[in-house]
């Protein structure tokens, strides 16, 4: 697959990316603001970015703008950086929750995230004489966001009170690892907070740093449990996405950890919209309305959700993989910001985690089913999904969602490899089986492999 994905730039550190390539995207995106304006940088731990991230900084030296190096940094602080400083763009050399040997760029120039186009462009500019630098060239400065970055959060939730067991800490070995339990414990003093895979590490010590796989938070459950703790809670190796365990030792599904986060804003719903990923279940949607929000569908993906987020002025937006959006972060998402809103919701109720848990309502869903498909194939099977039930109400926001009387299907192409992921939710399991089983049927082309994952993800063993 190509480098340049829908929102952002994703590839292999050593095959695929080079400094050279950032040099030029970093004049690039330099170019897109006045000369001497602020432009901040920053990066991830992964053993690559330090010498990407200098060649973003030399490119955009080239472009003339005021550089702003905040060094290696969780995602999120970068983008408070550019707030706090009032940037108009900002870069950062990160593939968030990919394995160690790829890196990548997000960027914002503005405050939108990234558009197909603007990715065009960056590949375009690439090209030999594509882009040349006509402006005097400048020098980055270092600045500590960090500790502007802490006051800012024991601010907002200085009347928190303290709650009665330790809190397990997961930054999984990236950008959150040594800041994590540190920036916690300032802002709620009187808490206590036992970190687990607490160092940064270039590689992850082998492991994917993705918050969002339940088989990866296995250790922070057992820890909870071990410890007695009040709740586990997990980021991503940037530090953007976050995950939650419960006090029983349960790691709560997207649905659960976001239907806990719309209670925590309680009276303040009526009218206010609620932004939601098209993957979750209709059950998130029902909730909010019963909150009095306004829930809005939007396709699956990061800079696709922050932008409606910006667009409609929401107050809360979440995304099956765990990102949580806020307004008042300017409709961005940060990691951390969402722990401390569910360490004071918890602290402020009285109710453990685990009660508010079993007070979701039930989902019976799949997670992605992802089946490896070169790119026409992936177009035919759309095209099959489509004809084969041509009655049936359909949206075709993202990929093909096909109602159905007991639930519904969605069939889309995967952003990050080349595949289709399907999905599907219905009210009961034993519908939940009949429905893939006929959707299989309908397919013959691909059902037998739809069925096949599907029974792996219920852990049914498929061997012969």
């Amino acid at each position: 697959m190509s480098i340049y994905k829908p929102c952002d730039i994703r590839g292999d550190a050593t095959t695929e990316l080079s400094p050279d390539l950032y040099r030029v995207w970093g004049l690039a995106l330099g170019r897109r603001i006045a000369p001497g304006e602020k432009f901040v940088i920053g990066g991830d731990v992964r053993a690559s970015t330090p010498e990407f991230l200098a060649a973003l900084a030399e490119g955009l030296c080239r472009a003339g703008v005021d550089v702003v190096d905040v060094g290696i940094l969780p995602t999120p602080m970068i983008y408070y950086a550019k707030r706090r400083l009032r940037a108009p763009a900002c870069a950062i050399v990160t593939a968030s929750h990919n394995p160690a040997h790829v890196n990548g760029l997000k960027w914002m120039v503005g405050e939108l995230p990234p558009t197909r186009a603007d990715v065009r462009a960056l590949q375009h500019a690439t090209q030999p004489g594509a882009c040349r630098a006509r402006r005097k060239r400048t020098v980055p400065r270092r600045l500590d966001v960090t500790f502007d970055y802490v006051a800012w959060l024991q601010e907002v939730w200085a009347e928190t009170p303290p709650v009665p067991h330790p809190i397990v800490l997961d930054p999984m070995h990236g950008c959150w690892a040594c800041r994590s339990r540190r920036y916690l414990q300032a802002v709620f003093p009187h808490s206590v907070f036992a970190p687990i895979h607490d160092s940064p590490d270039a590689a992850f010590a082998g492991r994917i740093p993705d918050c969002s796989r339940h088989e990866l938070l296995d250790e922070l459950a057992q820890a909870v449990e071990h410890q007695g703790a009040y709740m586990g809670i997990a980021f991503d190796g940037d530090g953007d996405r976050v995950a939650f365990v419960d006090d029983e030792g349960n790691a709560l599904t997207a649905e659960e950890a976001t239907w806990i986060l719309l209670q925590s804003f309680a009276d303040q719903w009526p009218g206010e919209r609620f932004v939601y990923d098209l993957k979750f279940s209709d059950r998130i949607a029902e909730s909010a309305r019963q909150l009095g929000a306004e829930p809005i569908v939007e396709r699956s993906g990061h800079a696709f959700l922050r932008t409606r987020m910006l667009k409609t002025r929401a107050l809360f937006g979440a995304e099956v993989s765990g990102h949580y959006f806020f307004r008042e972060l300017d409709g961005g998402d940060d990691g951390l910001y969402a722990a401390c809103r569910m360490i004071a919701f918890l602290a402020h109720s009285g109710v453990r985690l685990s009660d508010l848990r079993r007070r979701c309502p039930r989902v019976f869903s799949t997670p992605d089913l992802r089946v490896a498909l070169p790119a026409a194939r992936q177009r035919r099977i759309l095209d099959l999904v489509r004809r084969a039930w041509p009655d049936r109400p359909r949206s075709e926001l993202d990929g093909v969602r096909v109602e159905f009387p007991e639930g519904w299907a969605l069939v889309r192409g995967s952003v990050t490899e080349s595949a289709l992921t399907f999905r599907f939710e219905a009210t009961d399991w034993l519908a939940l089986n009949d429905l893939i089983w006929r959707f299989a049927q309908a397919l013959p082309e691909i059902g037998d492999e739809v069925w096949l994952r599907y029974q792996a993800s219920q852990g049914i063993s498929t061997e012969p």
